[in-house]
């Protein structure tokens, strides 16, 4: 039977034998080939040494050492650097930083300085006062500035410069000064190159401002916030100013809204300025145009412009009284300027062309022949009539004397006032008004003694001129004299009370 080709083959022992003296051998490369005393043959294979050296072994032991290295370096440069930034800190907070620190603020001021309390760490430098003071001659007088903190640039701590992004402080009280007669303003020029004082913005909550006399200024400004750019885009210094009250010798109390004012060498260009009355936030009284101080010898004019901004507010509130409403600037090319030389005495001079503004009237009381004409017509809107319209004129102030002149104050049917008043320092009133009455009312009046008092009819109007008096809290005029001065006009039947005995006290007495 033939073999099952799926059962093992079966050998004998010296098959076995056999087949492995005759069976090939390996690649000698791997090994020797060697024949035992039995004459069986085999591979000696060399021992082959434990390497020692492991690739990933080694690059572990290279990255630790070089983390190991890393960190030392680090530590001793936190350590360097500490001790680098103590000994700045230790030196800016030294005596003779200090000193240096007042010759640079010195030398980029012009002024005599002095400092107290300053203190600085890495980030910021702390002064709790600094004052200069200019020499005779400078615009600037002093500059006192209380809680000082700048936000300080590393260099700083290199004392070549001290630089940084902005200084805050608590309050600051500038004070102009005015040269005294035969004495020359001079302007001191910021030096060539870089400052050593530079930072980008200066800024204050509080800023008080003087001009003149520090007792009895001739200007003053308070409670404003201020900052100071020293270089915007244009190059130029740059100062903007925020609310506060000002106060003007002879003037009424007004209020500041905003400012911004830009350096130019010796002159200083007034952008905007606008100002508001004591008690009124929506009208207000705008200023712009350039501003000389160095040049004593030359007038500075600014452009005024009145928008819904009180009378009073320009003429006093005495004044404004007696005449009062909420006027617009009129664009005319002789008027709204205010002018002035600087000196002891500024002569201030101020010269506005008004009118009543669109939503407003301007309205008068206070003087005697008003309450004459509401008895005398028998109608009591004399007593306080108002104006609206085109009713405006010039407001004129010099030295101590304001004058409304070129009034024109017209209410068709009624009234109409012309003419001037002034108003001195002490309060009192001079001036003459034209005051014309409708020609139907005079022919009209109960008081025969009236249609005598006004001249021809002009304009549709009966007039008489008044001449102003007194005070501005107790007006006069003459219309009593021009009253009882005038004959009775004979008219027809006269009415019971015209008669020719009549009194300007009977005239004027309310009716009961």
């Amino acid at each position: 039977m033939p073999n099952d080709p799926s059962e093992p083959e079966k050998y004998s022992i010296e098959e076995m034998m056999e087949r492995l003296k005759n069976s090939p051998i390996g690649n000698p490369e791997d090994g020797e080939l060697v024949i035992r005393a039995d004459g069986s043959q085999a591979i000696r294979v060399r021992s082959r040494k434990r390497r020692s050296s492991q690739p990933v072994k080694e690059i572990h032991q290279r990255n630790r050492r070089a983390r190991i290295v890393q960190v030392t370096s680090a530590m001793i440069l936190v350590f360097l650097a500490a001790m680098i930034i103590g000994g700045a800190i230790i030196y800016a907070n030294s005596k003779p930083f200090r000193e240096d620190l007042i010759r640079k603020i010195e030398q980029a001021s012009g002024a005599t300085t002095e400092m107290e309390q300053f203190r600085m760490n890495p980030k910021t430098a702390n002064a709790g006062s600094l004052s200069l003071k200019w020499p005779a001659g400078n615009l600037l007088q002093s500059l006192k500035l209380r809680g000082l903190t700048a936000d300080i640039f590393p260099s700083s701590f290199l004392g070549k410069a001290m630089t940084g992004e902005e200084i805050s402080v608590s309050d600051a009280n500038l004070a102009l000064q005015i040269p005294l007669p035969g004495e020359t303003l001079r302007h001191s020029p910021a030096p060539d190159g870089d400052l050593p004082i530079r930072f980008n913005r200066y800024r204050t909550p509080i800023f008080n401002l003087t001009m003149g006399d520090p007792k009895t200024p001739f200007v003053r400004l308070l409670k404003s916030e201020g900052s100071l750019n020293p270089e915007t885009a244009s190059g130029r210094a740059q100062v903007s100013l925020y609310k506060g009250d000002i106060a003007i010798t002879g003037w009424p109390k007004l209020r500041l809204d905003r400012a911004l004012i830009e350096f130019r060498g010796d002159e200083a260009d007034i952008i905007g300025l606008r100002v508001l009355h004591e008690s009124d936030n929506r009208g207000a009284l705008e200023l712009s145009g350039t501003v000389t101080p160095y040049q004593a010898e030359r007038i500075s004019s600014l452009d005024v412009r009145l928008e819904s901004f009180e009378l009073s507010g320009m003429v006093g509130p005495s004044l404004g009284k007696t005449f009062s409403g909420k006027i617009d600037s009129l664009p005319v090319a002789t008027s709204n300027f205010l002018s002035f030389q600087p000196g002891v005495k500024p002569s201030l001079a101020l010269d506005v062309a008004f009118r009543a503004s669109p939503n407003s009237q301007i309205e008068v009381q206070g003087f005697p022949f008003l309450i004459g004409l509401a008895e005398g017509l028998d109608d009591p809107w004399f007593q306080r009539p108002v104006f609206k319209g085109d009713a405006g004129g010039v407001i004129h102030r010099e030295g101590d004397v304001v004058t409304l002149r070129e009034l024109n104050l017209e209410s068709k049917g009624r009234m109409a006032l012309r003419g001037e008043i002034s108003m001195a320092l002490n309060q009192n009133l001079s001036g003459n008004l034209q005051l014309g009455v409708a020609e139907a009312m005079i022919a009209s009046a109960k008081i025969t003694r009236l249609n005598s008092m006004f001249g021809p009819a002009t304009e549709g109007f009966r007039w008489i001129t008044l001449k102003i008096s007194g005070r501005a809290s107790a007006p006069l005029d003459n219309f009593k004299e021009l009253y009882t001065s005038s004959k009775v006009a004979p008219r027809g039947n006269p009415a019971p009370d015209d008669s020719e005995g009549s009194s300007f006290e009977d005239l004027t007495q309310p009716k009961k």
